[in-house]
């Protein structure tokens, strides 16, 4: 498996694009970047994007959702809430954030907690995250690496006092989702640096484990 970042300069928001490296087969996770950059990205690669996986629906992570669905044709999957909150521009802040609305029809799969699905080598189970928003997901894959949207960064953690947000949930989710797994787990976050659990558990100074 391989991963590659695509970073938005202005945003420091962080699309990933994942893929199996003998099927080229793939998926972006909160496709944030300008969706010609991230196309641009597959093509370099010669990846096929399969599936789109959204662990929020701020507007940072889905700007380049609507063109990056229609070109590709892969299949959103999300959260139950996540689904409702990308049709919202209020609630995804993207009037206030771009200066258009961003209203983007629901997802083609949602996952419930712990689900899990598999595609070309590469397992994702979906860990529900509610905190910065109600509809915060992040995605366990292959069992090594956790992509945590904005619930967990480096040495910090999601803000929550943004519409759908709760701050004892979000401290919940971490606690009791994210620190019970594997220290040695790598977490690729929404934006920053990539860090892990163990490292987390032990520095992280709003949430201790």
């Amino acid at each position: 498996m391989k991963i590659k970042i695509i970073n938005n300069y202005y945003t420091d928001e962080n699309a990933y694009l994942v893929y199996d490296e003998d099927t080229l087969s793939g998926m972006v996770i909160d496709p944030g970047s300008d969706a010609d950059k991230i196309l641009s990205a597959c093509n370099e690669e010669n990846v096929i994007i399969k599936y789109i996986l959204l662990t929020h629906c701020h507007y940072d992570h889905i700007l380049g959702l609507p063109k990056l669905r229609e070109t590709t044709g892969a299949k959103l999957i999300s959260s139950k809430w996540t689904s409702v909150n990308i049709g919202d521009p209020d609630i995804n802040h993207s009037v206030s954030g771009l200066g258009y609305a961003i209203s983007e029809k629901s997802s083609d799969i949602v996952l419930g907690d712990n689900e899990e699905f598999t595609f070309d080598g590469i397992k994702i189970k979906c860990i529900l995250t509610p905190g910065h928003t109600n509809g915060g997901a992040c995605y366990l894959v292959n069992d090594s690496v956790l992509f945590s949207g904005d619930t967990l960064f480096l040495r910090s953690i999601g803000r929550s006092d943004l519409p759908t947000g709760n701050g004892d949930e979000l401290i919940n989710s971490i606690k009791n989702k994210l620190y019970t797994l594997d220290e040695n787990i790598t977490v690729y976050p929404g934006h920053g640096k990539k860090t892990e659990i163990g490292y987390e558990k032990k520095y992280n100074m709003f949430v201790r484990g």
